[in-house]
């Protein structure tokens, strides 16, 4: 089979796939990903073919900052008014990347915008979601907690569903209805749309410890387990080992591929908080641009780290709440301060807290000193937080998940 691999996002969105693309290619599969051009090289080198996106909404995300502070309606209006057209132009090239494929494997909401180049294409769509995708009466993975004067508790989950679903559709509507113009294809319709996403197979790569099947699902929607990229080849820089050597284990503070509009303020309060707390740290710069001239010698500014590496050696992780991120935090076994900045990161941060594992999450709008203090004193100091945690981590490192999702692809395709 012909597999293209359409991704869009970050670092973090794009590294799980390629996992699973290199898996699929030692099995026999020929794969190709379609991606920005700044991970070319990197996806070269792992063996797989590559098709280099003209556009990047990753560099539109770091120019324009301040959105990541906006209301919801302003960001809204830009995605329709000035993200539309870069994802037009997407389409246009993945339509030119996939005619000679078989699959295309996505997550979910690509197909938002790739519905019409898929019936075009005739390709088989199987997704690839890192967090909760599919809707069940049995969890809510989407809006807050149900109020308690609402009734019907599984239909109030499965309306998170259809709020993500009809917001993703609507939300690319713009760019998916230009691209279809532009094709001379006839306009796919939010009923053509429900009719894909609810059976093609869908893998939920999340280990079966931190989401459970829910029994209402068919066979084409299974749970893997986490897809971890461990990069064996990576060696710390001396200077960090001789930091993690001069005493206590540290905290991990990095917000990994969110951008921030203020980075200097944002710093000077994850420096103020680890400070009040006692706690030495290591800050990653990331696409926020964190750090200082000025650091103390507690703290330690980091460019780049293998996630398996670091996270076990931390004493807590605070992040941003990516999927990934997550996931090596969880495996590393120790406690999480999940600071959400958008999308499926509230999520994260709200599986953390209930599966015992973490604090509460702090909203990025809502991060102060005070909060960050206290709730890395919590995760450093709570016995049931740093008992839970280790637990949690070593049933995670039994897992397969990768090797989970290259059978269950197998059977898609067979």
């Amino acid at each position: 089979m012909h597999i293209a691999i359409f991704v869009y996002g970050t670092w973090g969105d794009i590294r799980p796939h390629v996992v699973l693309g290199t898996a699929l290619q030692k099995a026999g599969h020929e794969v190709q990903v379609v991606a920005s051009p700044g991970y070319e090289q990197w996806v070269r080198d792992r063996g797989l073919g590559f098709y280099r996106l003209t556009t990047d909404v990753n560099t539109f995300a770091r120019d324009n900052a301040k959105l990541m502070d906006a209301g919801f309606l302003l960001q809204l209006q830009t995605l329709r008014t000035h993200i539309a057209p870069l994802f037009t132009q997407m389409g246009l090239e993945v339509m030119g990347a996939t005619r000679h494929a078989d699959v295309l494997m996505t997550v979910e909401f690509g197909i938002s915008l790739l519905l019409d180049v898929v019936k075009a294409n005739k390709l088989k769509p199987i997704f690839v979601n890192p967090a909760p995708l599919n809707p069940t009466r049995e969890s809510n993975n989407v809006l807050p907690n149900k109020p308690g004067w609402f009734p019907f508790e599984g239909w109030y989950n499965r309306l998170g569903y259809t709020v993500l679903r009809q917001s993703g559709w609507r939300g690319l509507a713009g760019g998916r209805n230009s691209l279809a113009k532009q094709l001379g294809l006839p306009t796919g319709s939010y009923k053509d749309f429900r009719a894909v996403v609810d059976t093609a197979p869908a893998l939920t790569t999340v280990s079966r410890h931190v989401f459970q099947r829910p029994s209402d699902w068919g066979d084409h929607w299974q749970v893997t387990g986490f897809l971890f990229d461990d990069e064996p080849e990576w060696s710390p820089p001396p200077e960090l080992v001789d930091f993690l050597a001069a005493g206590e284990a540290p905290v991990y503070v990095g917000f990994g591929s969110m951008p921030d509009a203020n980075p200097a303020a944002t710093t000077r309060t994850i420096l103020d908080a680890v400070w009040r707390a006692g706690k030495r740290a290591i800050i990653l710069t990331g696409w926020a641009g964190l750090g200082a001239d000025d650091v103390p010698e507690n703290v330690y500014i980091l460019k780049y780290a293998s996630h398996s590496w670091l996270f076990p050696r931390m004493s807590a992780v605070v992040h941003h709440g990516g999927s990934g991120t997550t996931a090596s935090g969880l495996r590393a076994g120790v406690p999480t301060v999940v600071v959400p900045h958008q999308g499926d990161q509230g999520f994260w941060g709200r599986r953390v807290k209930d599966l015992g594992v973490g604090t509460v999450p702090i909203p990025r709008k809502k991060l102060t000193a005070d909060n960050l203090t206290a709730a890395i004193k919590e995760a450093t100091t709570n016995r049931t937080l740093l008992a839970n945690a280790r637990a949690l981590g070593e049933k995670i490192q039994q897992e397969d998940g990768l090797a989970e999702a290259v059978k269950w692809v197998e059977r898609f395709l067979s």
